[in-house]
């Protein structure tokens, strides 16, 4: 028994779906990697369960298997159950693991093909499982076994939402991955709304901002469309533009979203100058608009996006730092979106699953206890890139969902979640 491929096959399920393995239940790809590591214990892989499986890989002591590796034991070795009497390695466990890579009946193979990933989005997917799971191309001899590579985007980053466009030419059809309220938002701005998008912080506001962009030039067939955006806004300069010492007129993204057709988005503009904003209420409405370098008339093509973390009511328990917005301002942005964290779209997205699961038990812990703290999927995204990175599971809850909180409160919300 080869305690180097050991060792790889039990770092590529490490990957997966971390160590210990919590699941219940088995995708079809992660079956065939611990059958291969049954298969490399010596075990009759096909006739093993999914207990049964999860089991041999949770009594591996992987650091047991490092330091073999390292002291150059790489070859044969007994395995960590030696004496069961499943353990003597069968010559047909190996051919009945693999069978189902071998031919047919009629002789031709009925190994799926190489994945061909459908849209740019796909690809990069592939070539983040081939990084990470490199003993996936088992059995398929010129790349990742397609059915594998299916079961992974599914679980890991699939699942795409189709939205479709009518227009004069035909419809476009949008894929991806996306927050289940972008068609919502979508259709309120081909419309022609002003769209207020209301969530915490993280809640992919911004990223939805970019993606409509891209939508929208295709929905209006035009390739120069823009897009614009602004952070919280004390002057209304910052978006209407000024003229220089010099008398030259210096324009903002906004007006020339507002002349030649695109996207703007007002970011926290609950966070903004209410003055300020009040003398953007006629852009906001009308056809045309006084800036400083003159009358503009408005694109037919231009739609703006505002988003905050409040109603605009001021300030709450967790977002102390925003101000209360003018009537006058809010009426003008039909409809207001309410944008909750998607979690299913957080668990695709996820670098690793098993700790975007406990960082999403820990925020529903924390705003059941009504504590005052943020805990975004920013959090489980960036904590998760730590995990793969091998950084400690208690350092990284630390820094990266915990940061600021005092040691009772922590210990509140991990009793309350079960974590």
């Amino acid at each position: 028994m080869n305690v180097d491929l050991i060792l790889s096959i039990a770092e590529s399920a490490k990957a997966m779906f971390g160590f210990p393995c919590t699941l219940d239940t088995l995708t079809d790809g992660e079956r065939r990697v611990l059958k291969k590591l049954a298969v490399a214990y010596g075990k009759r892989a096909s006739q093993m369960s999914d207990e049964e499986l999860i089991a041999l890989y949770n009594d591996i002591d992987i650091a047991q298997l490092k330091a073999d590796a390292d002291d150059g034991d790489g070859g044969d070795a007994e395995p960590h159950d030696a004496d069961d009497a499943d353990g003597e390695k069968d010559d047909s466990s190996e051919s009945e693991s693999e069978s189902e890579h071998e031919s047919d009946g009629d002789g031709e193979s009925d190994t799926p093909p190489e994945y061909e990933p459908k849209n740019a989005l796909e690809k990069e997917i592939v070539d983040i499982i081939k990084k990470v799971h490199p003993t996936l191309d088992d059995g398929c001899h010129d790349g990742v076994n397609e059915k594998v590579i299916v079961d992974l985007i599914e679980k890991h980053g699939g699942g795409k939402t189709v939205v479709e466009i009518p227009k004069p030419s035909g419809a476009v059809e949008f894929d991806g991955l996306m927050h289940e309220k972008l068609p919502q938002v979508l259709k309120a701005l081909i419309r022609g709304d002003n769209v207020l998008l209301v969530g915490g912080a993280g809640s992919g506001k911004t990223t939805m901002a970019t993606q409509l962009t891209d939508m929208l030039g295709k929905a209006f067939d035009q390739d120069d469309y823009q897009f614009g955006m602004s952070g919280a806004m004390f002057q209304a300069y910052e978006v209407r533009g000024y003229m220089d010492a010099n008398g030259n007129y210096v324009e903002s993204s906004f007006v020339k979203c507002f002349r030649d057709g695109g996207l703007f988005l007002f970011d926290e503009i609950d966070g903004s100058n209410p003055q300020a904003l009040v003398a953007l209420n006629a852009s906001m409405e009308n056809d045309v608009a006084d800036f400083p370098c003159g009358v503009v008339k408005k694109h037919p093509n231009f739609r703006l996006i505002a988003c905050a973390n409040t109603y605009g009511r001021g300030a709450d328990r967790e977002y102390v730092g925003r101000n209360q917005l003018d009537g006058a301002t809010i009426d003008r942005f039909k409809p207001v979106i309410s944008l909750d964290y998607d979690e299913k779209l957080e668990l695709k997205i996820s670098p690793d699953r098993n700790f975007t699961k406990i960082v999403q038990k820990l925020r529903k812990a924390k705003d059941d206890m009504k504590i005052r703290c943020v805990i975004s999927p920013r959090a489980s995204i960036k904590g998760g890139r730590a995990i793969l990175d091998g950084c400690d599971m208690e350092d990284v809850l630390s820094q990266y969902v915990f940061g600021g909180l005092d040691d009772d409160t922590v210990k509140r919300i991990r009793t309350e979640a079960g974590v």
